[in-house]
């Protein structure tokens, strides 16, 4: 065990010399991406107000291949994409979501002049919970239901399907954070009227800014090319565009992380596996398992503290792991209802009690490619390190700083 003299926050020197993020950070070899921009250059087209480039054109037939889906619309970025669904799905009114979410994702609700009503979540899975969402649905006056895939995982979508076909409203979904994760037989990606992915840089597929919508509806698709701002033919001009197209460089990223995905999934499993191992034996450390889904992407390492086996709260953890660069994040810190303008939105008593208890104890650590199983073994040294001697170093961490 790791003597308390040699953690960073009381003197020693950090475990790392620069700061280890959280964020998956997959990029392709040099070689291909020069040769890739190479390419793009000959050709002079990076992207076009009429119709997309080939890369683009490429990168969404082997999008809908991987999910298994009719039609996908890649675009600038996820939150374009949920305000483009949003809109052309016809919703103007209430529409249940979790807080416990990136603020982008409610944020696109309000774009859309749709009101957020506030769903709770399951206390062990994290994902929305379902009779939570039942008893918003049995309150009448809602108009559609946006569910959110979290931590590589997937939320209960065969009983969200079936609420939202009883109360006769659409439901769509955040997959953000699920790309690559399976639910039974089906991709995640293929439920809902429609889903959205991230492919921001600290998710499992990268374009290195990007997201994409997948449906199974033709009309529903053609809309969505619309809003990104493409010319379709007979459908004249959409008097609300996103103006959200994909460039070619970024469309030749994400086809070379794609082509390397199953190799960037088991690497982020086995990652994900000497995590569990390593903190399995910490008093107050849980690291939350994917359950929902039959096929994780393991893009994220989720754990929770329980301080009164611990011995540290979790931000005192995390003080503890900044010391030693080590960048674990409260992640949807606030939680989107306690964010203006949301947090003026009434609530009833105990209608977000879980999703508060998550927010007092869950932090992410680094997984992805800047990360090493060498890396993981010495985070989990200084958990292990904290937990040890956390009644010398809580005086420390209670001391105002100088």
């Amino acid at each position: 065990m790791t003597g308390a003299r040699s953690l960073a926050i009381l003197g020693a020197t950090p475990r790392f010399e620069n700061p280890l993020q959280v964020g998956q950070f997959y990029w392709p070899r040099w070689e291909g991406y020069e040769t890739a921009v190479r390419d793009i250059f000959s050709r002079r087209f990076y992207t076009s107000q009429r119709f997309a480039g080939p890369l683009v054109v490429e990168f969404q037939r082997r999008l809908e291949e991987f999910l298994g889906v009719k039609h996908v619309v890649v675009v600038r970025n996820a939150t374009n994409a949920l305000m483009i669904a949003t809109h052309t799905l016809g919703l103007r009114g209430k529409v249940i979501v979790p807080s416990w979410t990136f603020i982008a994702t409610v944020q696109a609700l309000i774009w859309a002049k749709c009101q957020p009503v506030f769903c709770d979540i399951d206390l062990e899975t994290q994902q929305m919970s379902m009779p939570s969402v039942r008893r918003l649905l049995e309150g009448g006056g809602i108009d559609g239901i946006l569910g959110v895939h979290l931590w590589g995982n997937a939320l209960p979508v065969g009983e969200l399907d079936s609420l939202a076909e009883a109360y006769g409203v659409p439901v769509y979904y955040d997959a953000a954070q699920a790309f690559g994760c399976r639910v039974g037989e089906r991709a995640i990606g293929a439920f809902g009227r429609a889903e959205v992915f991230s492919f921001q840089a600290a998710n499992i597929l990268s374009t290195a800014e990007g997201g994409c919508l997948a449906t199974n509806d033709d009309a529903l698709a053609t809309k969505f090319l619309a809003m990104r701002g493409d010319h379709v033919p007979g459908g004249g001009v959409s008097l609300q565009s996103a103006t959200a197209r994909l460039s070619e460089i970024q469309a030749a990223i994400g086809l070379m992380i794609l082509d390397d995905f199953d190799r960037i999934q088991r690497n982020n499993e086995e990652q994900h596996r000497c995590y569990e191992s390593c903190l399995g034996s910490v008093p107050g450390i849980r690291v939350l398992t994917p359950s929902g889904a039959t096929i994780s992407n393991f893009q994220h390492l989720v754990a929770i503290v329980e301080p009164a086996k611990f011995g540290l709260t979790r931000d005192e953890l995390l003080s503890v792991l900044k010391a030693e660069n080590i960048v674990a994040e409260r992640q949807f810190h606030p939680s989107a209802h306690l964010v203006s303008p949301f947090s003026a939105i009434a609530l009833d008593p105990g209608q977000l009690c879980n999703t508060a208890r998550a927010a007092e104890g869950t932090f992410q650590l680094p997984l992805g490619a800047r990360v090493t199983v060498d890396r993981i073994e010495r985070i989990c040294d200084v958990i292990h390190a904290a937990h040890h001697h956390a009644g010398s170093l809580r005086p420390v961490l209670a001391a105002p700083a100088v």
